[in-house]
């Protein structure tokens, strides 16, 4: 009678560190995706927003009169990267779940690519805000695309390294 193996203790623990990673990337797109730094400090009082989510990207166009296929390929980066990440996180659980020598397979190259994806949320928010004249202020990635970045990034990073090892 053949034995059953182990599974390593290091594969349930990636799996709950991509969890949360895919919890972190998913509330980062509800949060300010792009801030607003004041250049003068009596422009803004504090009441007024600072930020604007993926969701008002729409507003921020009108408001600011910027372009619109600018601020889609923002919002599209974004919501690429929690998709990502979402879909690791899925696989990785099959994964854990059956022990098919695909699915680990396509979790590596899942995460790689996540990762991939997470770097270039970060960096096209950053170059195209850059971009942006604002008279009294400039747009800044803001601490929602911070977190999907990262989520994204450090996801595929666990996603991979939990595979690592059978």
């Amino acid at each position: 009678m053949a034995k059953k193996k182990q599974k390593s203790a290091l594969g349930y623990i990636c799996l709950a560190l991509v969890a949360i990673c895919a919890i972190l990337a998913v509330v980062g797109v509800f949060l300010n995706w792009v801030g607003i730094e004041t250049i003068l400090d009596d422009v803004f009082d504090d009441s007024e927003q600072k930020g604007f989510t993926l969701g008002d990207f729409d507003t921020m166009a009108e408001e600011y009169g910027l372009e619109t296929e600018t601020i889609q390929g923002i919002r599209a980066v974004g919501y690429l990267a929690v998709a990502a990440i979402c879909v690791v996180l899925v696989a990785y659980v099959v994964k854990q779940l059956f022990s098919f020598g695909l699915f680990r397979i396509i979790v590596i190259l899942g995460g790689v690519a996540t990762m991939a994806i997470g770097v270039a949320a970060i960096a096209y928010t950053a170059s195209q805000t850059a971009d942006w004249d604002i008279v009294v202020a400039k747009l800044v990635p803001g601490v929602g695309c911070y977190l999907t970045s990262i989520g994204a990034i450090a996801g595929g990073l666990f996603a991979a390294v939990g595979c690592f090892k059978k």
